[in-house]
């Protein structure tokens, strides 16, 4: 059965992408798979701390933990920009969206990282290798997704 341009948009959310935009696409998600493994030894690390500062989680509590405990919140924008990226591969997009979130990415990871992210990243950075070498592999995504 031939695939009509509005069956296709209803499926894919997006018009046929220009070459460019093809490109950014698979950037962004080369850019989502690489921060979900390191999104999870993040949770992993942060886990280990709070077991060693406040209590052990419990495996049933741990979702509740990154959703309400401050102990657990510096990590809310690494989930929100997952989404954020997963969202956007999902439909239409300007190369300035990717520029912003190259950006964001920048803001988190960069050398001039800032705020309470950078000052419970570094430490889990410099302790960890799985940690370390998701950080460099994103790193070398972003110069990908910059062009």
């Amino acid at each position: 059965m031939p695939l009509d341009k509005k069956s296709f948009y209803a499926r894919t959310m997006h018009t046929p992408d220009s070459p460019e935009r093809a490109v950014q696409r698979e950037s962004l998600r080369e850019v989502s798979k690489l921060l979900l493994p390191l999104h999870r030894a993040l949770i992993d690390a942060a886990k280990e701390d709070y077991a060693l500062a406040v209590a052990p989680v419990k495996p049933a509590q741990l979702l509740q933990l990154l959703t309400d405990d401050p102990f657990f919140e510096w990590l809310k924008p690494v989930t929100a920009l997952i989404v954020d990226i997963d969202e956007m591969v999902r439909t239409d997009f300007e190369a300035a969206d990717v520029t912003a979130i190259a950006d964001r990415i920048d803001r988190l990871f960069g050398a001039k990282a800032e705020g309470a992210f950078s000052s419970q990243y570094i430490p889990m950075l410099q302790r960890s290798v799985d940690i370390a070498i998701g950080h460099a592999a994103l790193r070398k995504a972003v110069s990908r997704l910059r062009g």
